[in-house]
């Protein structure tokens, strides 16, 4: 059945080689995915994932710096999908402490073994525990400024998320599928608590490898916007924010290098717009269907609406936070909220 599933999806488009200003100002503000066939072919890492499992972690093995690494293991039965537990109340794998050395031997131990656990490194930072891995091996269109993380195991599934910065995911080692939700599609998506996740983000209940209709019906829905793209050694994806995605690593050794830019994920400082909706869910949620339309309205003026119609009728000069933009809004707001809380 899951076969079925992702045989009929559609596509995500595909692209050559971009610059970093064409990546910037055409493909990130178009907020839609796209797949870039062959954009790190060139990696050293490519070349010795092309060669053996065994060149690549010897490879890795060189530059690795000593000190403790992080990694999850799932029993054999979970499939590599890292969740919850059968009852909620826990997840499905552990945290372990180890060294790279010996974790990397271990995942190469269990290549081709059934019933042996799944292990990984998810998204550790590769200048924290590698030499010069993230020199040898560049990325240019995110910027200089951000620091790419490494993820590396077996075969794994990640339950369909969200990020909420922009992230270019590029495969290094092994096989990877990826089915990707517009952001509207949460609704359809059947998704799990905010505040205890597997991982940092609410993943969708729903499982795309076995998916059960009966219980979850509107996964259906969701899958008639869904786009799929499978990629090699070499291939990258551009995932938009708040896109949902599930990742499958396909091969017995994978390894993949990623890039979030802007978003708490991806260091940014300050509010951030989950902060936003939480305080609305604690102020809003518990009112009246009716006072919960009122203030939807208001919302989609106020935050939702462009610039002209909000305020294009208020003269210039007396506009106040109305008519700013960026940090200098964000000042004039905070100060209009503590002179409130000052006076309550």
């Amino acid at each position: 059945m899951a076969d079925n599933i992702f045989n009929r999806l559609p596509e995500i488009p595909e692209v050559g080689a971009v610059s970093q200003g064409f990546f910037q100002d055409n493909l990130i503000r178009k907020h839609e995915p796209v797949v870039l066939r062959g954009l790190i072919s060139d990696w050293e890492l490519v070349g010795r994932a092309k060669e053996s499992n065994r060149s690549l972690i010897s490879y890795l093995q060189k530059k690795a710096i000593l000190g403790p690494v992080k990694s999850v293991e799932a029993p054999p039965e979970s499939r590599g999908r890292y969740f919850y537990s059968p009852d909620l109340q826990d997840f499905n794998f552990r945290r372990i402490k180890t060294t790279f050395y010996e974790f990397s031997e271990r995942l190469l131990r269990q290549v081709g073994s059934e019933g042996a656990p799944v292990i990984s490194m998810q998204s550790a930072y590769c200048d924290e525990h590698f030499t010069d891995v993230h020199l040898k091996n560049p990325m240019r269109l995110m910027g200089d400024v951000v620091r790419p993380r490494i993820w590396i195991g077996g075969r794994t599934c990640v339950a369909t998320h969200y990020d909420d910065a922009e992230n270019l995911a590029c495969v290094a080692a092994g096989k990877r599928r990826f089915v990707l939700f517009p952001p509207d599609q949460i609704s359809n998506l059947y998704i799990g608590p905010i505040d205890k996740t597997p991982s940092g983000a609410p993943v969708s209940m729903a499982s795309l490898t076995e998916p059960d209709f009966g219980r979850f019906p509107k996964l259906e829905q969701a899958l008639e916007h869904a786009l799929m793209a499978e990629l090699g050694p070499g291939d990258a994806i551009y995932i938009p924010s708040l896109w949902w995605h599930h990742v499958e690593s396909m091969s017995d050794v994978n390894v993949l290098m990623n890039y979030w830019q802007g978003g708490a994920i991806g260091g940014a400082e300050g509010v951030m717009p989950l902060d936003a909706l939480l305080l609305a869910m604690a102020t809003l949620r518990d009112r009246s269907a009716a006072d919960r339309k009122a203030w939807k309205a208001f919302f989609d003026f106020y935050v939702f609406a462009d610039d002209e119609e909000v305020s294009g009728h208020i003269p210039e000069g007396v506009k106040g936070f109305l008519g700013k933009d960026g940090s200098e809004r964000i000042k004039q707001i905070r100060a209009w909220l503590q002179r409130q809380l000052a006076e309550s």
